[in-house]
């Protein structure tokens, strides 16, 4: 329960980063955007239960001809060495589950140009985002078949 009292405690914190968001996301100019402190981080996150499930919603759809980027869109982006990663992609392994009949898994897993980073290792970047799959999939039975 103490756990609780604390994510109680901070809700307030949480709150204002939410409506923060939503006001962005409306329209609602903002003369700048919002930062958490280093404190305010750590906070939030040690009180972040370990079982909260990891819910990440799907890209939304560009209208035809829009240039709008991914960018603020749900997603993960790591970058380092290949150990590194492996080592988050490990901790993030429910994130699989997205790759389903409704929804598909946006993967890239690149090499990094050893001129824009450090020249004395390879680096890399991975970066996954989530897309609902399209109505007319033609193999969606047999992805159903597979799935079950």
């Amino acid at each position: 329960m103490n756990s609780f009292k604390k994510f109680l405690e901070n809700y307030e914190f949480t709150d204002r980063i939410i409506l923060e968001f939503n006001s962005i996301s409306a329209g609602t100019p903002v003369q700048k955007p919002w930062s958490a402190k280093k404190s305010e981080i750590m906070q939030m996150w040690r009180n972040f239960r370990p079982d909260i499930p990891i819910l990440i919603q799907p890209l939304q759809e560009k209208p035809k001809g829009s240039n709008r980027t991914n960018y603020g869109e749900d997603g993960i982006r790591i970058t380092g060495s290949f150990n590194f990663i492996s080592s988050v992609l490990s901790r993030l392994k429910e994130i699989i589950s997205y790759e389903n009949p409704e929804t598909k898994l946006r993967l890239v897993f690149r090499g990094i140009d050893r001129n824009k980073s450090r020249p004395d290792r390879q680096s890399f970047a991975f970066y996954v985002n989530v897309e609902n799959r399209g109505k007319g999939r033609k193999n969606k039975k047999i992805w159903l078949t597979i799935w079950n």
